[in-house]
């Protein structure tokens, strides 16, 4: 079911299902949609896992709805999106919770491990990574920026998008891309710069990798060009085995090219952890 969650500036979305009678699971997720996204693009990932827990689906602030107001002093952060995500959760009397987060998403959900130790119980990263841009990276925010600035969020998207999709997926399924597209193509160009300049502000968060405090997971794109493959690897090395999956032919967007593949996967980390808590 849709709600919304005043943040100060305005209004966000979220989903929240699960929550009933014949969901007798005590855990919650919260699932952090990535950039250039919106809360939909886990429509999969929210009808399949809602069935045995209760799971949240915000918008981020700035999607469909107003941008944060950071003052012209401090710079985008993902503290910024932590700090809203948070109350959400405080808002909904849910204390303990598994963090998920696409790209984007699993940046904040990285920094939300890190303040909020006494909250975050598990922590998936969905072609996402700990470690910080490289300067070329960096450079390549800048670019971005200046492009969403002069000529606007849709024609970024529909420059971007199609990219991040492996090479099958894209001949087999190009209407599905262009849903993505024109689900967020109304997002302010302030929005994306703001999700941009936070991204690139970022500092790495390697070190959560080798905790024993929290489970931590990745999945990771075998076609992946917004988070190497190589990265990934190098990362999956500081985790247990059987807390990375590899998706063969897939890109950036599991949850849409390989939906069952991630729905078991999630499904399959999250009860593996609740094993070890009882």
């Amino acid at each position: 079911m849709l709600h919304y969650y005043d943040y100060g500036e305005d209004q966000l979305s979220y989903f929240d299902e699960g929550n009933n009678e014949t969901n007798t699971s005590k855990a919650a997720i919260l699932l952090i949609h990535g950039f250039g996204e919106d809360h939909c693009i886990w429509k999969k990932q929210i009808e399949f896992l809602s069935k045995y827990y209760r799971v949240i689906a915000p918008n981020l602030p700035g999607v469909h709805c107003k941008p944060l107001n950071i003052h012209h002093s401090h710079a985008p952060s993902m503290r910024h999106y932590v700090e809203v995500l948070h109350e959400l959760m405080h808002s909904l009397h849910i204390e303990k919770y598994y963090v998920l987060g696409h790209s984007m998403g699993g940046y904040i959900g990285l920094a939300f491990a890190d303040y909020y130790v006494n909250h975050v119980i598990g922590l998936g990263l969905i072609h996402s990574t700990s470690f910080e841009d490289s300067p070329a990276k960096k450079e390549s925010r800048l670019k971005i920026a200046a492009f969403i600035q002069e000529y606007g969020t849709r024609k970024f998207l529909e420059t971007a998008t199609q990219n991040l999709f492996g090479n099958a997926f894209k001949i087999s399924s190009p209407g599905v891309i262009q849903d993505v597209i024109d689900s967020v193509s109304d997002l302010s160009p302030e929005a994306m710069i703001q999700f941009v300049m936070a991204m690139r502000n970022r500092k790495a968060h390697t070190h959560l990798l080798t905790q024993q405090r929290i489970p931590i997971w990745m999945i990771v794109g075998e076609e992946d060009i917004a988070v190497p493959i190589e990265d990934s690897l190098k990362q999956s090395q500081l985790l247990p085995t059987n807390n990375v999956i590899v998706l063969k032919q897939v890109g950036h967007m599991g949850m849409l090219e390989a939906t069952e593949q991630i729905n078991n996967a999630l499904l399959n980390f999250i009860r593996e952890a609740e094993k070890k808590i009882r």
